[in-house]
């Protein structure tokens, strides 16, 4: 079994800085796990928050047992899905500011970061962005969390009840 938690956190220029900044920071990084009856092989938890009620709860929350592709809702993040492990991938492909990944000798790597999860444990990935609306061509932008565990049963607290084999930060300075 896998279960997979996004949270996505989205806001304009107007919580950059201020009261709003300081909300909009304090949005969780993991949540209880919500499981349907019917979870079987897999089980995506979405929850989404924005400025829109000064992040003081979710926007939208919604638990599904399935996903039709692998990237569960996220840009620069997928999940690969194996009989006995799981492996959670950040891949920048989107969002301003662009990205550039160096090594430890300054060598320029693709960017790109993969964590093996092993059964019973999970981990996770957070990263940011901003975007333009096609509409408007106005900013938004965006912070995603994705937390992943696999296992024979995963418990509702398995994301706030331990610690992840890695927590991965891909966090640009957004302005």
């Amino acid at each position: 079994m896998i279960a997979v938690q996004t949270i996505s956190t989205s806001w304009t220029k107007s919580s950059r800085g201020g009261s709003l900044a300081m909300l909009r920071n304090c949005v969780p990084k993991r949540l209880p796990l919500s499981v349907p009856d019917d979870f079987r092989n897999v089980v995506w938890h979405s929850v989404a928050y924005s400025e829109c009620n000064r992040f003081a709860v979710p926007t939208s929350v919604r638990v599904t047992g399935h996903c039709e592709d692998n990237r569960f809702g996220c840009k620069n993040a997928e999940v690969e899905r194996h009989d006995d492990y799981a492996i959670l991938i950040y891949r920048y492909q989107t969002g301003a500011p662009a990205r550039q990944f160096f090594d430890q000798s300054g060598t320029p790597v693709a960017p790109e970061h993969s964590i093996k999860i092993p059964w019973n444990r999970w981990a996770s990935v957070e990263y940011n962005g901003r975007f333009p609306c096609i509409d408007t061509g106005n900013w938004w932008y965006e912070r995603v969390v994705i937390n992943v565990a696999c296992g024979d049963s995963i418990p509702f607290n398995c994301f706030t009840g331990s610690e992840p084999i890695e927590n991965y930060t891909q966090l640009a300075i957004l302005r």
